[in-house]
C-alpha cells in the first residue's frame, strides 16, 4: 500500500520528480528492507566476574581491654577478623567468657581491592569499607551487611542524604516479618539508644538502603541485617565526618581477591559465597591469573586448599622454586 501511495504522489506532483526527491523517495520505496543492511546494534551484554586483582594489605594489630558489653565476636568484628582467630590468638575458648578489664590481643590482615576511585568501595563477601579522597585510601572500615536472605545490593549509588538522629520508620516487609516472629510489630522507632539505626545515617540512591549505627555491635562483621550496611557508632561517627552528599560508593561482589606482588610473591584471599552467586572459584581464579600472566608462578594445590576454605585471610600461594640437589 505504501508503494501504491508513493506512485501516485509522482503522477499527480511531478516535482517530485528532481533528483534529491527521487534519492529520497527511492528510499521510502524500498521501505524497511533499505536498512535491512545496518545490523541493529545488540544490547551490551556485561558478564560479572567475581576475582579481582588487589594491590596492598590493610594490616595491623591491636591490644583491646575488655568493657562492658563487649563479647568475643564483636571485639574479633572491629577489625575485621574472627572469634575463632582471636581465641586462638589469646590461647582462649571460642565460649569463653570476657571478664570486665581483661586484654584482648587482635592480629587483621586483608587485602585491598585494586583501583579504587575515590568515594567508597564496599566489598560485600569481605564485609569492607573503603574509603579513597584525593587518591589516597583514607579509612577501613568493618560492616555487618544483609543477611543471605534479605542480601545487601551489588550496584552503585550516591549519598543522598546525611542524618544525625533519624527516627527509623519500619518498612512493610520488616512489620511483616516482626509479626511472622511474634514480635510487637512497631511503624517507626525515635531517635535513641533503642534505634537500631544508632545516631548516625547516609542514606543511599539505593532506595531505602543506608550506612548507619547499630544497637547489635556483636552483628559487626556478619550478615545479619535487612540489607543495610552496620557500623561501629565510632566508625560511622568517623566516616559521617569524612563524606558529605554527593559521594558516590558502590557495592561489589569479590570474594576472590589476588596481589601479585612486586617481589614475585602471590597472595590470594577467599571468602565464601555467601549470597549463592554460583562462584566458580577455580575458574575464577584461572581466568584472572592468566589476563596477569600468572598461573605458571602460582602453586595450584595451595590455592585449591585455598578457595576450598575460604578463609577470608591472605594465603601466599606463590610457586616456590624447587629445593637444588
Amino acid at each position: 500500500m505504501t508503494e501504491l501511495f508513493l506512485l501516485l504522489l509522482f503522477i499527480r506532483y511531478p516535482i517530485l520528480m528532481s533528483p534529491s526527491s527521487t534519492t529520497i523517495l527511492t528510499l521510502l520505496l524500498l521501505g524497511s528492507s533499505a536498512f535491512a543492511a545496518v545490523p541493529a546494534t545488540s544490547p551490551t551484554t556485561t558478564t560479572q566476574t567475581f576475582a579481582h586483582l588487589a594491590q596492598g594489605l590493610w594490616q595491623g594489630e591491636a591490644t583491646l581491654t575488655v568493657t562492658k558489653g563487649d563479647t568475643l565476636s564483636s571485639l574479633a568484628g572491629r577489625y575485621a577478623t574472627t572469634p575463632d582467630e582471636v581465641a586462638m590468638l589469646n590461647n582462649i575458648k571460642t565460649t569463653s567468657k570476657l571478664k570486665l578489664g581483661q586484654s584482648i590481643h587482635i592480629k587483621y590482615a586483608h587485602l585491598i581491592p585494586a583501583d579504587l576511585p575515590d568515594g567508597i568501595t564496599v566489598n560485600l563477601p569481605q564485609r569492607l569499607l573503603f574509603l579513597r579522597q584525593a587518591g589516597a585510601l583514607n579509612g577501613v572500615y568493618a560492616l555487618g551487611l544483609g543477611k543471605p536472605s534479605w542480601p545487601t545490593p551489588v550496584g552503585t549509588w550516591t549519598i543522598v542524604n546525611k542524618q544525625e538522629g533519624k527516627t527509623w520508620i519500619v518498612p512493610k516487609s520488616i512489620q511483616a516479618e516482626m509479626a511472622r516472629e511474634g514480635k510487637a510489630v512497631k511503624t517507626h522507632v525515635p531517635p535513641g539508644p533503642d534505634n537500631p539505626l544508632g545516631k548516625y545515617w547516609l542514606g543511599l540512591s539505593l532506595s531505602g538502603y543506608g550506612i548507619h549505627g547499630t544497637v547489635a555491635p556483636s552483628s559487626i562483621y556478619h550478615f545479619q541485617s535487612h540489607g543495610c550496611m552496620r557500623m561501629y557508632a565510632d566508625y560511622i561517627e568517623e566516616l559521617f565526618a569524612k563524606v558529605d552528599k554527593g559521594v558516590t560508593g558502590s557495592n561489589n561482589y569479590w570474594p576472590i581477591l589476588l596481589e601479585i606482588q612486586a617481589n614475585g610473591h602471590i597472595l590470594l584471599e577467599v571468602h565464601a559465597d555467601v549470597y549463592n552467586r554460583h562462584v566458580n572459584g577455580t575458574a575464577e581464579l584461572q581466568q584472572l591469573a592468566d589476563s596477569q600472566k600468572a598461573s605458571a608462578k602460582i602453586d595450584w594445590t595451595r590455592a585449591q586448599s585455598a578457595l576450598k576454605a575460604a578463609s577470608g585471610m591472605p594465603v601466599d600461594i606463590t610457586l616456590m622454586a624447587a629445593n637444588p640437589k
